[in-house]
């Protein structure tokens, strides 16, 4: 017998605040956390986190430790910190996070120092680097003794972590799970690379028709972000025995793999992955209140997004609600299906849907609902879900629905 799924705490930190209350008051306000880094020299604005995530660190992990698992550090101890599980339950709860990089900042420090181009930095490069890194330093945190998985599927990455650990409480595997994801991608090296492939947008602040403009017939692409996201989940009956209450529920997750082109978004493998979800979630397409969809700002991959919306939903796809949050914090690669999971939960719980912001109509191919601009409270809200779509074709919806006793 399946196994009811619920969420019970979260942690977070983004470009736009450092808590799910301030990110998610942030989102509604139509804030946008994209800017110039103030700390580095960078072709782009990006996304950048401006929290001390070194103040609750002991010395040598603040300086062996790379900026990715920091950032999970910070996101996990604040989501612990909230109904609290015991120190015997931690141990026995799994730990799944995803990453579309892991310790960039590491590897690029190190070779700096190799080449003399840079000052050498006293810090050991393996443990700092491996895409594990920030799960190994997590579970160390709990004294896990359950497993402790490490995702690397590019965007989808904090989707997958979520959906996987919630595969395993249902499935009764483990009755508890930290789960999410993490990045920190914004180097100059970085940045160079993600130019090759023509996928960032113009600066707004040089441009005025810049911006992420997820759905916008403006867009020009997404901006780096970096951040991180994690949440506690439980069985319900393991929340309510020990006195948590639950602020959402898991009831659907679906992947598939488009097979098709390494860089190209496929509608078809989208499409398989939200029926996926919503077949795991024994629901009917109608059912389904709100996307809060992946929609980066590239003009291919936001109409192939609305084409497997369409494709899934039929008539039902323009009375849905759709909405991007990347215009608000730019696109955090591995962590942002983590970050985006925590905004559907909010919304459940606030029925109340944050903007696409920098929305502009007129592209033919993207002619759905995509609440432009400002933040919008609905009478009802029960059922949402979240899309993740991560280069090389991987793809995961999550399904959530809001908690009713």
């Amino acid at each position: 017998m399946k196994r009811r799924v619920v969420i019970t705490s979260m942690g977070l930190t983004s470009p736009i605040g450092h808590s799910p209350e301030a990110f998610f008051t942030a989102l509604l306000e139509g804030y946008c956390g994209v800017r110039p880094h103030t700390g580095m020299q960078l072709s782009h604005s990006v996304g950048w986190v401006d929290a001390d995530l070194d103040e609750d660190l002991p010395g040598n992990q603040s300086i062996m430790l790379d900026r990715v698992s920091k950032l999970a550090l910070f996101a996990a101890k604040q989501a612990l910190a909230q109904q609290p599980l015991s120190a015997e339950t931690l141990q026995q709860t799994g730990v799944y996070l995803g990453t579309g990089i892991g310790g960039i900042k590491a590897i690029c420090d190190a070779f700096a120092g190799y080449h003399k181009i840079g000052p050498k930095i006293v810090q050991l490069l393996i443990p700092a680097a491996m895409p594990n890194a920030p799960t190994a330093h997590i579970a160390q945190l709990m004294s896990c003794t359950q497993e402790a998985q490490t995702y690397a599927t590019a965007c989808t990455a904090g989707s997958v972590a979520i959906g996987e650990a919630y595969r395993r409480i249902r499935d009764g595997y483990v009755d508890s799970a930290l789960a999410g994801g993490t990045e920190a991608m914004i180097q100059p090296e970085l940045l160079r690379a993600w130019e090759q492939l023509h996928v960032l947008c113009l600066d707004k602040d040089s441009n005025p028709e810049g911006g992420c403009r997820p759905f916008s017939i403006k867009r020009s692409g997404f901006a780096l972000g970096e951040g991180a996201a994690m949440i506690v989940l439980e069985t319900l009956e393991h929340a309510l025995a020990r006195g948590a209450t639950p602020l959402a529920e898991i009831i659907g997750y679906g992947v598939s793999n488009d097979g098709t082109h390494p860089l190209r978004p496929n509608p078809h493998g989208q499409a398989l992955a939200i029926s996926r979800a919503l077949k795991d979630a024994d629901l009917k397409p109608e059912q389904v209140e709100y996307i809060n969809a992946h929609a980066t700002g590239t003009m291919t991959g936001d109409r192939i997004e609305t084409e497997a919306i369409k494709t899934v939903f039929g008539d039902h796809a323009h009375r849905l609600a759709v909405s991007s949050i990347k215009g608000h914090m730019g696109h955090l690669i591995g962590a942002c299906g983590a970050l985006e999971a925590i905004s559907t939960v909010k919304s459940l719980q606030t029925k109340t849907l944050p903007p696409t912001l920098h929305f502009a109509p007129g592209d033919e191919l993207c002619d759905l609902d995509y609440v432009p601009n400002q933040a919008r409270q609905l009478d009802k809200l029960d059922i949402a879900i979240s899309n993740s779509f991560g280069m090389g074709g991987n793809n995961s919806v999550l399904v959530f629905k809001a908690y009713n006793e």
